[in-house]
């Protein structure tokens, strides 16, 4: 008690005292590079504009270097040492307070969807307008809004509500919040075939840019957005967040993202009493309730009227014997009737096999606990991030070539700011089964054509085309034993191809 008489309160009151100057100054900066990034004058004169813009970003990279010792003390140095960081790609608002930003959109069961947006207006309702036909509404839904504390940072109000039910294959238009911009989204298919794009690790910068448009534009269309873990590298700088919701907002909010989380979500400071995923917890609210799931960072959901069953594992939720994540995961499992789902796939943020230089064996622990559960459920394709390369191994379990195991893929390279992860390792031990690697960005798209057929790509950002590099058949491990199937390898060099998966 005569402890925090003495020392606490007092503390408590400077601390509060420092935070209210801090914020008020960091508010006036971040306004000052808002106006900038939209091509506004700050102080209506040239020369004043270009003072007032130095002092801000010198503001920005004090905040950012503070906050990031302190993230890097809390945490520990036992990351991958990486290439210098690409430069980002900060992507403003300046519309009213009132218009909903950073929009995205999530699948919850099979004929609803949960719309996400954040308001700078606290009082803005928590509401989706939507129809068939442009302008048109025919119907409504009411959710709720969250907000949360960083630190000296306040989010916005973070809205979700979920609309449905909803045609399959069919084309709504949306307003959220009763005003803006209205926006455009497509449901998923009833039935096969389904397209999935999987990107890892996708950050905020030129690259994620360069993989954004591709998947959008010139890589073709899909039904839904697959990533595991590590989104907007805001690694404790909370405006990250909302720079990254408005970059993705052209794509999340059109076709659905399923999203789980990476290390780069974790953000916890235990000094200052903030629990990890604060942010990401907020922010992308995942179908937990529907699958059973106690945990937003697990859970799963089905796709083409049950034909594929997805399952997103938190690589930093405990996992083993005993823990809720392992009971959560068997159950699930369990439920899973391979005569209906032909498709089981899994995605995890830390892979299990990985013959890089980074991030060795860190996914180690989780394998030797789960890995039998997805043999034993004939998972067909385990996705991961992590590793900031692209690496396709051949089915795999216990460390040996197995035709009833999973193909394991490890796709971290969406665009982050950390840079490539460059450097194989030629005699490890999983070498042999590594069938294709590359350290380059890029994105995936895993194509299921029918109950026992699926066409897996991998697309390089290349020069201002995404370049189809790697490429394999894949036959469901629900229809029997896998024939022989062929992959190919576009152009030489970083890999061979595959003749049995």
């Amino acid at each position: 008690v005569a402890f925090r008489v003495a020392v606490v309160a007092p503390a408590r009151s400077l601390v509060a005292v420092a935070g209210a100057a801090f914020s008020a100054v960091n508010a006036r900066c971040a306004w000052c590079l808002e106006q900038a990034a939209l091509g506004r004058s700050c102080t209506g004169t040239v020369l004043g504009d270009a003072v007032v813009g130095a002092m801000a970003s010198s503001w920005r990279l004090l905040l950012q270097g503070i906050t990031s010792l302190v993230f890097l003390c809390a945490r520990g140095a036992d990351e991958y040492v990486r290439p210098p960081p690409s430069p980002l790609v900060l992507t403003a608002h300046g519309k009213p307070a009132s218009h909903p930003q950073q929009v995205h959109i999530s699948m919850v069961g099979e004929k609803n969807m949960r719309i996400s947006w954040v308001t700078d207006d606290l009082n803005a309702p928590s509401v989706v307008e939507y129809g068939t036909s442009p302008g048109k509404y025919t119907a409504s839904a009411t959710g709720d809004h969250t907000t949360y504390r960083y630190f000296l940072y306040k989010s916005g109000a973070i809205h979700h509500a979920t609309i449905g039910p909803l045609e399959a294959s069919t084309t709504y238009h949306y307003r959220c919040g009763k005003a803006g911009d209205e926006f455009t989204l497509r449901t998923p298919p009833a039935r096969l075939p389904v397209e999935f794009v999987v990107v890892g690790d996708l950050g905020q910068t030129k690259w994620t840019a360069s993989t954004l448009s591709h998947i959008g534009g010139g890589g073709g269309d899909y039904d839904v957005l697959l990533l595991p873990g590590d989104l907007s590298y805001a690694d404790t700088q909370q405006p990250l967040w909302d720079t990254f919701g408005r970059l993705v907002q052209p794509l999340a909010s059109a076709r659905p993202w399923m999203v789980t989380e990476g290390n780069h979500e974790i953000e916890a400071l235990p000094v200052v009493g903030i629990a990890p995923f604060a942010a990401y917890n907020a922010r992308w609210r995942m179908p937990r309730e529907e699958s059973g799931s106690p945990s937003n960072l697990y859970y799963s959901f089905d796709a083409a009227g049950g034909a594929a069953h997805v399952v997103m594992l938190g690589s930093y939720a405990e996992f083993e014997e005993g823990s809720p994540q392992r009971a959560w995961l068997e159950r699930d499992l369990a439920g899973v009737d391979r005569r209906r789902t032909p498709w089981l796939l899994a995605l995890v943020h830390a892979p299990w096999y990985n013959t890089n230089e980074a991030h060795q064996g860190e996914g180690e622990r989780m394998r030797r606990a789960m890995e039998s559960l997805l043999y034993e459920a004939r998972v067909d394709v385990v996705f991961a991030g992590h590793v900031h390369a692209y690496e396709r191994f051949t089915r795999i379990y216990d460390n040996e070539a197995d035709s009833r195991g999973p193909m394991y893929i490890t796709i971290g390279d969406g665009g982050n700011r950390e840079g490539l992860a460059l450097k194989f390792i030629k005699g490890h031990k999983s070498a042999h089964l590594s069938e294709f690697r590359e350290a380059s960005f890029g994105h995936g798209r895993l194509r299921v054509l029918n109950e026992t057929s699926a066409v897996w790509t991998w697309h390089r950002n290349d020069d201002q085309f995404a370049t189809v590099r790697d490429e394999v058949w894949l036959h469901s491990l629900a229809a029997g034993e896998p024939a022989a199937t062929v992959a190919s390898a576009a152009g030489g060099g970083g890999g061979h191809p595959a003749d049995e998966l």
